[in-house]
């Protein structure tokens, strides 16, 4: 049923994490958001959006059809490079 959503899409877009990357390398957040897609199989591809006001960057997830993996990650990279653009 869910690919079938997928189908006319090129992938779905949300947020990443409910805030923030954490600052430091000894942890990557909450992955909370990640988790129904996990569950679902579905290939999501994480890309830091803008930025809040400590200058950390808001992750945006793109979630899309596992027979579509080229154009998802195309997708991923036009959406980095717009929000490189916009930040």
């Amino acid at each position: 049923m869910v690919l079938a959503l997928l189908g006319d899409v090129d992938a779905v877009l949300g947020p990443a994490a409910p805030g923030a990357a954490p600052k430091g390398l000894t942890v990557t957040g909450s992955p909370v958001l990640s988790r129904p897609w996990q569950l679902l199989g579905l290939p999501a591809v994480t890309v830091p959006g803008h930025r809040d006001a400590q200058g950390m960057p808001l992750g945006l997830q793109l979630v899309g059809h596992p027979d579509r993996l080229e154009g998802l990650f195309s997708l991923g990279h036009a959406v980095e490079q717009a929000a490189r653009a916009n930040g």
